[in-house]
């Protein structure tokens, strides 16, 4: 980079670290140009007047008015081609190149920021009822509850849009962002909930939705139920959505959609937990097979546990699980019968060579 202290209007506005500092988009580029500008009064009045030059080309502009505006100036700058010009048009060059540079990376910025919303957007333009909007812009979620008895908890940055009431044969919400939604039961008319790219149908149940713009995925987690979930033209070209069967989760499952690749991976969640709804299962067991600890297992979190059960009936386990997570009974218990244990698509494998001897 050329030495600050000899810097112009003109170079600042086609300086990329500086446009960083203008756009607030760089924590090291605020930072060093702030430090700049303390230094004395003359570059803060630079700053302040380079500052109001880019005001004055408006980021405000729609994106088809930048796409005009960068287009035209870009024609203008290609007639300007003489062997020999003088400094005027030297000047007007350089102005016109700082104005395309500055349009370019604004649009950049604009499409950054704004693209990954254009599908929540267009689906609620489009969506054959009027329709509320709220957003949470405080620190705290908000509590949305919907005229079926549904529930939603919206998070900070994120959107949500809804009918007053719930016409037709199916209820449709639709969210930027992320929440945590609670689905009143009603078999007879399934909740979607369309989350930008995907689509999440459910008849009655507890899960979590994270679909924030410029996340390169979307993640859906069940606490309780199960929901199906699909990708939008899925949804928007089937005739009959009741029928349509997606990608099943299953509670303590996480399904995560890769936007640009375009595909699903399903796995267990973090930390998974034990159903809330079912009844308190007893974790200290003594000379009990490792078949029986498996199943206490499994019912007690809702999640498939694939292993042999002749095998392991012959594999006695005495151990205290009631203080362990999911992961650390599963660890005890492996430990214990010379097992071991993975994580595939949603599902624990139990791998043993048994216990007889």
């Amino acid at each position: 980079m050329k030495n600050k202290t000899a810097l112009t209007i003109d170079e600042l506005l086609v300086n990329e670290s500086f446009l960083n500092f203008y756009f607030r988009k760089d924590e090291a580029d605020i930072l060093e140009w702030e430090d700049w500008a303390d230094e004395n009064t003359e570059r803060q009045e630079l700053i302040k007047q380079a500052f109001g030059q880019l005001d004055k080309l408006s980021l405000k502009w729609k994106q088809e008015q930048i796409s005009e505006k960068f287009e035209e100036l870009n024609e203008k700058l290609e007639e300007i081609k003489p062997l020999q010009i003088n400094y005027r048009r030297s000047q007007i060059i350089r102005w016109a190149a700082a104005v395309i540079l500055f349009l370019g990376i604004g649009w950049w910025y604009f499409l950054q920021n704004n693209s990954k919303s254009v599908i929540y957007t267009e689906l609620v333009e489009n969506a054959p009822t009027a329709l509320i909007e709220k957003e949470n812009n405080t620190d705290k979620p908000l509590l949305i509850t919907l005229s079926d008895g549904s529930s939603i908890l919206l998070q900070h940055g994120s959107r949500l849009s809804y009918p007053t009431n719930f016409e037709g044969d199916k209820r449709e919400v639709y969210l930027d962002g992320e929440a945590f939604f609670e689905v009143a039961k009603n078999p007879e008319k399934p909740f979607l909930v369309y989350a930008n790219e995907l689509v999440t149908k459910v008849l009655g149940t507890s899960f979590n939705i994270k679909s924030f713009k410029g996340q390169k995925e979307i993640q859906v987690i069940v606490r309780t139920g199960k929901v199906s979930v699909f990708k939008l033209n899925e949804v928007q070209n089937s005739k009959n959505v009741k029928i349509l069967e997606g990608v099943v989760i299953i509670p303590n499952q996480q399904i995560k959609f890769d936007k640009e690749k375009s595909n699903f991976s399903k796995s267990l969640v973090e930390q998974p937990e034990m159903l809330s709804e079912m009844p308190q299962y007893n974790f200290e067991f003594k000379d009990v097979s490792a078949s029986s600890v498996f199943a206490t297992i499994q019912k007690a979190y809702g999640i498939s546990i694939v292993y042999d059960e002749e095998l392991l009936k012959e594999c006695p386990v005495t151990a205290s699980l009631s203080d362990e997570p999911l992961y650390g009974k599963l660890e005890l218990v492996c430990n214990a019968i010379e097992a071991e244990y993975q994580l595939i698509d949603g599902q624990i494998i139990i791998s043993s060579k048994g216990c007889r001897n």
